[in-house]
């Protein structure tokens, strides 16, 4: 129960429905998100994930101390972004949304409190095409 997802809950829903597979492999239903971050057994890699509305995620703040790791997915999970209290947080963009204010909130929080993270060096990951990303590290 140390990971918590954010979003609008309809559609991260359908999203466990999707796949993890190297291309090329067959996949089962346990090879489904779902099956990794809600696991029906208790030989899963994780026991349980929270999931919050971004709706109504004001009205559970903050969010438990067991919580140390959150995904905000979109810009009315990310609009809390100042609120989270977690070592890690990673917040998911739709850049083919016109509004820029989730952005500008992630920039905000990296130019006044942030030290930049290489996710190249540091992380040892390289954004594949299309994908954009940005670490940094913020005091809690």
């Amino acid at each position: 129960m140390d990971l918590a997802i954010v979003g609008t809950l309809k559609w991260l829903k359908d999203d466990f429905g999707a796949y993890l597979a190297q291309d090329g492999c067959t996949v089962s239903g346990s090879d489904e998100i779902a099956s990794l971050l809600l696991p029906k057994d208790e030989r899963g890699p994780t026991w349980s994930t929270r999931l919050y509305a971004s709706a109504s995620l004001a009205e559970v703040l903050p969010l438990p101390k067991e919580v140390v790791a959150v995904v905000l997915d979109g810009s009315g999970a990310i609009k809390y972004l100042a609120e989270i209290e977690a070592p890690i947080v990673v917040c998911v963009l739709d850049r083919s949304v016109a509004d820029e204010t989730a952005a500008e909130i992630i920039v905000q929080l990296r130019n006044t409190r942030g030290e930049p993270v290489s996710i190249r060096d540091t992380l040892g990951w390289t954004p594949p095409i299309g994908v954009e990303a940005l670490a940094f590290t913020v005091a809690l």
